[in-house]
């Protein structure tokens, strides 16, 4: 019979969960915490505009993993905030269950402040609403990119006047007026840069798509804190977990050194 690892007989030690009051998923708090998920959002975008152009490389395969690895950093950052914020708020509701017992009445702001599972989807959606509805308002509108002609050299200008060149190169000097359109344009693809950038900024096709999807594809990091919030009470656990681990640890050390002090006092003396 073939052998089996030998952490693979070792049992998964059991969660301790304790019990907790439970709070309210729409809260002030949410709305308050929400402000600091749009804060991320902004400082993304912020920093795609000035640092960009380090994440556009020619080569299809390692842009896509580049733009891959930010897009779970930054989702990674908001899932460990979602997870803290999670665990603090279990603790604080184990207190409250606790206070509750004791005959003191849980306030509202007790309420609010008390994990719910939901609450971290609610953070997350809130704060990105805002950005939601930018990226909305732009994939209503979104069209296949088009390309202007590029300036013509100094010395095509003096043919301008001829009657039968002239109309013909005038067509250079059309330039489309920079209107809201294009300031959201703008906006959308710094919020989703990444996802721009695996499409590839000469494939006006997928970009167009990325740029209908950008209202969804704008909330894959805040959701990530929703995720990460409503695994705070699994953290939780372990942390209780780890304490009653350790508990057990030294009771058994000074259950030793006991024993072994004991056993020392029966053993009889030699003389020498």
């Amino acid at each position: 019979m073939p052998t089996s690892k030998s952490g693979a007989n070792k049992k998964q030690k059991p969660l301790i969960k304790k019990p907790y009051l439970k709070g309210k998923a729409f809260s002030r708090l949410a709305l308050k915490r929400g402000l600091r998920i749009l804060g991320y959002l902004v400082l993304s975008a912020v920093l795609f505009f000035f640092l960009g152009q380090l994440l556009v490389i020619d080569i299809d395969w390692l842009r896509t993993i580049i733009n891959l690895v930010v897009i779970a950093a930054f989702a990674g950052l908001l899932y460990s905030t979602g997870a803290r914020d999670g665990e603090g708020d279990v603790a604080f509701a184990e207190i409250a269950l606790i206070r509750q017992a004791d005959g003191r009445e849980a306030t509202r702001e007790d309420l609010e402040r008390c994990f719910h599972p939901y609450k971290g989807f609610v953070t997350a959606f809130s704060g990105a609403l805002l950005i939601v509805l930018i990226c909305l308002a732009y994939a209503l509108q979104a069209v296949k990119d088009t390309y202007m002609l590029g300036p013509l050299p100094s010395w095509v200008a003096a043919y301008e006047t001829r009657a039968d060149i002239g109309p013909a190169l005038l067509y250079y000097h059309d330039r489309a007026a920079f209107g809201l359109a294009d300031a959201l344009r703008m906006v959308v693809r710094l919020l989703i840069f990444p996802f721009v950038n695996i499409a590839g900024v000469r494939n006006a096709d997928a970009i167009l798509i990325v740029e209908r999807l950008s209202p969804l594809l704008v909330l894959v990091a805040p959701m990530s804190y929703g995720v990460g919030y409503a695994r705070g009470e699994r953290f939780r656990a372990l942390i209780h977990s780890g304490i009653a681990s350790n508990a057990k640890r030294a009771a058994r050390k000074r259950r030793k050194a006991a024993a072994s002090r004991q056993q020392q006092r029966k053993e009889p003396r030699q003389l020498v």
